[in-house]
């Protein structure tokens, strides 16, 4: 039987962090692996080192391609696949050593269709003094039908990463990513692949590292706003969807859309001025949908801290509201 485990690694411009994503990878405790490297259309060594590895383990296959994005590069991975499960994560992280083995038992002893893992943030430059293991047995819960759906989108135990879902082949055949999208291809992606899957298996092990690297920091105003424009209308697309998938949450997706605009509102990562950033995220067409999805917010699922949250983007934008009234008056007076 074949129990093959496909990891796909799409990589573009990485040649400081690839050394290292794919040392904890050929160093899996579990060995059955098809290993998708897709170098989509790297300018700097990122083939070169790829092709490298390929020498060094044959269970390594690079394929190159013109540069067409990160969704292209999965939906590659996907299309030349041959596992009986498979994963995909990002070449500047790297996964620990008993990861794969760890899913792959998860999956089999629960008859599963995805398993959900936990990670941990990193800013680590450099290759670790030694790969992490997971320093707790393998320990997990299992979800059937709307329940999975619930358990990421209102309890938020779990986020909707691509790279934190280990999926059974034969249970999303056929779907792939939205070619194109600019950023946040996991958001449109992962609700379509969970509708495929009818049971899934939360893990309670931190199995991944995913490094925060300074080039990825937003740091222009253009693009920032560029980003919550796609981020908020995906969420509004996955709102419509739920309603025919399942009503009963479609009826409350609404409060996801405001999870994701206070947590965007609080990101620490996004490095830009306070001021420019409440400019951007206290606009009309931010704000209208901002008061109408909330109601009711601070009676939602979502855990207390969530809601503290909220209340301090609310705070901030009467705050903010109180003084451009003040300063246009002040304008108007001494005009």
């Amino acid at each position: 039987m074949n129990n093959t485990v496909s990891i796909i690694i799409p990589v573009y411009g990485v040649e400081q962090y690839l050394d290292r994503c794919l040392l904890s990878v050929v160093s899996q405790t579990y060995e059955d692996l098809e290993i998708l490297v897709i170098d989509d259309g790297s300018k700097d060594r990122s083939g070169e080192i790829c092709d490298e590895w390929a020498k060094k383990d044959k269970r390594i296959k690079v394929i190159h391609q013109e540069n067409q994005g990160l969704a292209s590069a999965r939906n590659t991975g996907l299309r030349n696949m041959s596992g009986k499960y498979f994963i995909a994560i990002d070449s500047d992280d790297f996964i620990y050593t008993t990861a794969v083995e760890y899913l792959v038992r998860a999956l089999e002893e629960t008859s599963s269709d995805v398993a959900v893992y936990k990670f941990l943030f990193t800013f680590n430059q450099t290759m670790p003094d030694s790969l992490p293991t997971s320093i707790i047995p393998l320990s997990y819960y299992v979800k059937e039908g709307i329940d999975i759906h619930k358990e990421i989108f209102l309890s938020m135990n779990y986020q909707t990463f691509f790279w934190n879902k280990m999926y059974r082949s034969e249970a999303v055949k056929d779907i792939f990513l939205q070619d194109g999208l600019a950023c946040y291809e996991d958001i449109e992606s992962v609700p379509r692949f969970l509708h495929a899957c009818n049971k899934a298996v939360f893990l309670n092990n931190n199995l991944i590292k995913y490094m925060i690297r300074k080039d990825s920091l937003s740091h222009d105003a253009d693009k920032v706003n560029s980003r919550l424009d796609i981020l908020l209308d995906l969420c509004a697309l996955n709102e419509k969807r739920y309603k025919e998938w399942f009503p009963e949450l479609g009826k409350k997706y609404h409060y996801w859309w405001i999870m994701q605009y206070i947590l965007f509102y609080n990101d620490i990562f996004t490095k830009i001025d306070m001021k420019e950033k409440k400019k951007i995220m206290f606009s009309p067409k931010y704000t209208r949908r901002f008061k109408y999805n909330s109601k009711g917010f601070l009676l939602s699922p979502y855990k207390p801290h969530y809601k503290i949250l909220y209340l301090q983007v609310k705070i901030a934008y009467y705050r903010y509201k109180f003084h451009q009234k003040v300063s246009k008056k002040v304008a108007i007076s001494q005009s």
